[in-house]
């Protein structure tokens, strides 16, 4: 130190922003190497059970309409994920390791079509893409079994259960919704309830309630309803000229939601309408149960959003920029502080007719 202060005051700041730029460097290296090691520590981690879609389509139908199955949905042309989706996904299975996960397959959802939906399969066969009919059937799962969705680009950030909770709404074991292993208690709501979450500031923004992630209780006759807005937008003429958004995703989402909190919400007027519809064969009637919904706010499960109010974060949390990177995203948009339970990082792997073979390959590389 005695040193130090003979130098000449020019050299002394020469010194000094030399060592702050080696310790910046140094605590950059250590950060680096600290997310490497989790990425490699996590993978070692308990994890969701796999069921396999033949087994949960074999399963038994819900009597319980109460309570969220701790079963995650996710969905994909095979059993085989890109690089990034495999990781986003397993911090799924990771936050929430006594859940079950799915892997839905195309053959697996047409054949979940099958089993309870015959009558919409003219309707499902007449969607003008892969994309298409992913984005319905996200419904039917929803419907026939509850539990959880969340497209393959989400991140987990927490344990659901928590969430839930907030809600009064209990999680049990996928198998605890038919056996009757699962006894309401005393504070219990007997009441289906359905979650979707908002993204951004903006909620006359069309696209302001994705389709990328829901929940629910099985049996909410609001998926009935979207399944019916499908329909009637087949109806109308050539579904090749609609937008994907607008005839099975976000936009129609919104949509619906709307047309249910409008008039359905707090009512028993929904399953009456249902109640002559093929819709209604799956569970039979349900009279006698109060249904509702929540729509999250945006912090929840979609702290990024890729419209305007998240270009400030487009750099690091898009997975189709150059700079993307996890980490530092989720540094950047707080995600601690807000407490989010997930985050989706918007691969955007689809285009009408297919998966975009661009966007694709900036999802097959490493963890970062």
């Amino acid at each position: 130190m005695v040193f130090y202060s003979t130098l000449a005051p020019p050299l002394r700041r020469i010194i000094g922003v030399t060592l702050i730029f080696v310790l910046i460097g140094s605590l950059i290296a250590v950060h680096q190497l600290s997310s490497t090691t989790t990425i490699t520590t996590i993978s070692h981690r308990r994890q969701a059970v796999a069921l396999p879609a033949e087994e949960v389509l074999a399963s038994p139908l819900a009597k319980n309409h109460s309570v969220v199955p701790k079963l995650i949905h996710q969905s994909w042309s095979s059993t085989e994920l890109p690089a990034k989706f495999e990781v986003w996904s397993r911090s799924c299975r990771e936050q929430n390791p006594d859940w079950q996960w799915v892997l839905w397959t195309d053959e697996d959802n047409l054949n979940l079509v099958k089993k309870y939906f015959p009558w919409f399969l003219e309707y499902y066969e007449k969607l003008p893409g892969v994309i298409h009919r992913a984005d319905l059937v996200r419904n039917m799962y929803m419907y026939v079994y509850g539990g959880m969705y969340a497209d393959l680009d989400v991140e987990c950030l927490r344990p659901a259960d928590e969430l839930f909770k907030d809600y009064n709404v209990s999680t049990v074991p996928y198998t605890a919704t038919y056996d009757g292993s699962h006894h309401s208690g005393s504070n219990q709501q007997d009441e289906r309830k359905a979650f979707f979450g908002r993204m951004g500031t903006d909620e006359k923004f069309a696209h302001s309630i994705p389709n990328a992630w829901m929940a629910a209780t099985p049996g909410h006759p609001f998926f009935l309803l979207s399944l019916e807005g499908v329909v009637d937008k087949l109806k109308e003429g050539d579904p090749a000229k609609v937008k994907t958004e607008a005839l099975t995703g976000p936009v129609v989402l919104r949509q619906r939601i709307n047309l249910y909190r409008d008039k359905f919400a707090g009512s028993d007027e929904l399953v009456q309408r249902l109640k002559s519809s093929p819709m209604a064969d799956v569970f039979g009637p349900q009279d006698k149960m109060k249904h509702s919904m929540e729509v999250l706010p945006f912090w929840n499960v979609y702290p990024y959003s890729w419209s305007r109010d998240g270009d400030a974060f487009r750099s690091l949390c898009s997975v189709n920029s150059p700079e993307y990177d996890r980490d530092k995203c989720k540094l950047v948009i707080a995600a601690d502080h807000w407490g989010s339970y997930f985050i989706t990082y918007w691969s955007h792997s689809w285009s009408q007719t297919g998966h975009d073979s661009n966007n694709l390959k900036n999802i097959q590389g490493g963890a970062r």
